[in-house]
């Protein structure tokens, strides 16, 4: 019986899924290398390519598991670098038994044979869901980047927290014109319990404005200190307004405070 194979057809079919799986596990170890795992799936498919043709021209199987295993590690390597390399690759290996077991799958229930049009349908949907995860990626990379430790502080008593640099935080008061920053309700109940019997002086009430909601008020309290470490170095505020966040805006999050970038202008 007589094959045609169209290797550019198998190049592209073991890319897309080579890069599948590699993207899958950079979302697991949340290393975001986005051009080494496309790197490292070209040549993966690249020396699929070579094993196959060699084993048409030997007519060995072996020749199979040692270019799948040559490739494997070098993609791997590629990817993520010598640290950990074993345990990426036991990932790795589990991703694309699963990634391609779902694929072939879905193609055999449609009823479309491997050739050119399940090949680009493969590169089709792979490239899709490749995107999605970058872009996800992306907004994972820059939170945790974006996360520092913070100590919020009133009388006697700290809050410890992780904060979320954002740059999108544009709440001031409107009365004092001072950045406000927002802190999960739950972390901070108790210490505006105490404020409100203690030092009622100190509460406000700040008008905001969001998607979904016209207006509403803010109820907040002025904070003795709030340190922060950012980018190595060790910054204390004084009197920084933080205002309740009752909204769920953390729920699924690693941090109970969004920071206002306005206080690193005003130092």
């Amino acid at each position: 019986m007589d094959w045609i194979l169209y290797i550019d057809l198998f190049f592209l079919w073991n890319f897309w899924m080579n890069a599948l799986g590699l993207f899958v596990v950079r979302q697991i170890t949340k290393t975001y290398r986005t051009l080494q795992c496309l790197l490292a799936a070209a040549i993966g498919a690249f020396l699929g390519c070579l094993g196959l043709v060699w084993y048409i021209q030997q007519g060995s199987s072996a020749s199979i598991f040692i270019t799948e295993g040559v490739s494997l590690i070098m993609m791997c390597f590629l990817a993520f670098g010598c640290k950990n390399l074993l345990w990426h690759l036991f990932l790795v290996v589990i991703s694309m038994i699963v990634t391609a077991g779902v694929f072939l799958y879905l193609i055999s229930f449609v009823g479309i044979d491997v050739n050119s049009v399940s090949a680009i349908a493969v590169s089709a949907v792979a490239c899709l869901f490749c995107i999605v995860l970058e872009k996800q990626s992306r907004i994972r990379w820059k939170e945790e980047h974006m996360k520092v430790k913070t100590v919020l502080e009133f009388e006697d008593k700290k809050l410890f927290a992780t904060a979320l640099m954002d740059t999108g935080n544009k709440l001031y008061d409107p009365f004092y014109h001072k950045p406000v920053i927002l802190v999960d309700e739950k972390l901070i109940s108790e210490m505006i319990s105490y404020c409100k019997e203690s030092h009622p002086e100190k509460l406000h009430y700040i008008p905001f404005h969001s998607v979904g909601k016209e207006n509403g008020l803010l109820e907040g309290i002025t904070l003795d200190y709030v340190s922060i470490k950012w980018q190595s170095k060790h910054m204390r505020f004084r009197e920084v307004i933080a205002a309740v966040s009752k909204e769920n805006l953390y729920k699924g999050k690693e941090y109970q405070v969004i920071f206002h970038c306005g206080l690193l202008q005003e130092g």
